[in-house]
């Protein structure tokens, strides 16, 4: 059995979530802690055991180290942070749920991944067979200096398939439409229909945000259930990304997010730049 940290006596106007946060664990762990605890009435004057989330012994196995989840943090923004996949994370912590974290949660971080290459921009491209640099130029509207220039270390003579470069910002020629009834994402070139998609969309509990959004970043293999690429969008903590599961493509699965085929989102992430608008409709 789990030995007590430390006791607290329950103050007038004391909750859960106000003694939680004073000692940096979660509700939950309070409740497991003291079980007879009714959490909608606390008794002012009762003794109750504390282990925050600083104490609890470390568990982690070894190659990985603690961490605990702060107010914001998704399992990607924590797998960015420390330069892993969502994928190691989740293997990381089975038990974890990615789509439910709690503030003070403690999890345990793989090790660190090989980063992609500095971008201020975070436009990043994947470089495919056959592209060379004034292609990749021409493609995203820039001129061959400026991708030397954003990428000193890169060899244009002697681009390898799958080299990842960092791409400047300009204006995208594309536009991203998603509708999230159709279960359908399709991109305008120029205003006319270049590509499209067929995408999942979010759980009637969980519904996919409409109007009108921009593209802020791009990431490269985020793994687990979002794939091998993430675009985010400016409606925060939601975005555009590959899967894990197939299947689910073509109905209302996810928890907001647009999610499509890994090969669909790859061609997607070629062709979008940081900036592109993207409409989503009812």
């Amino acid at each position: 059995m789990m030995g007590c940290g430390q006791f607290y006596v329950i103050r007038e106007g004391d909750t859960l979530f106000s003694i939680a946060n004073e000692f940096d664990t979660t509700p939950e762990n309070i409740l497991r802690l003291n079980p007879s605890l009714d959490a909608e009435t606390l008794p002012v004057g009762r003794r109750i055991c504390i282990i925050s989330a600083t104490n609890q012994p470390v568990t982690c196995p070894l190659g990985t180290l603690p961490y605990n989840i702060n107010e914001g943090d998704t399992i990607l923004s924590i797998a960015l942070r420390f330069g892993t996949s969502v994928e190691s994370l989740l293997a990381a912590n089975p038990d974890v749920d990615p789509y439910n974290l709690q503030v003070g949660q403690r999890i345990c971080i793989s090790e660190r991944f090989q980063e992609p290459p500095i971008c201020p921009t975070r436009n990043f491209y994947v470089v495919r067979r056959s592209d060379t640099i004034f292609a990749i130029a021409s493609s995203f509207g820039v001129s061959v200096d400026e991708i030397l220039r954003i990428n000193p270390d890169i060899n244009p003579r002697n681009l390898a398939p799958g080299q990842i470069i960092c791409i400047p910002l300009a204006p995208s020629p594309i536009e991203i439409i998603i509708n999230v009834r159709a279960k359908r994402l399709t991109v305008y070139k120029n205003g006319n229909i270049f590509r499209e998609y067929i995408v999942a969309t979010g759980k009637p509990e969980t519904p996919t945000p409409t109007g009108i959004f921009e593209v802020v970043n791009k990431e490269i293999d985020p793994g687990g259930p979002y794939g091998t690429r993430w675009l985010g969008l400016s409606a925060k903590g939601y975005g555009i990304h590959g899967t894990n599961n197939p299947a689910s493509i073509g109905t209302a699965a996810s928890n907001g997010c647009i999610r499509m085929y890994n090969e669909d989102i790859e061609a997607l992430f070629d062709i979008t730049v940081v900036g592109t608008p993207v409409r989503i409709l009812p």
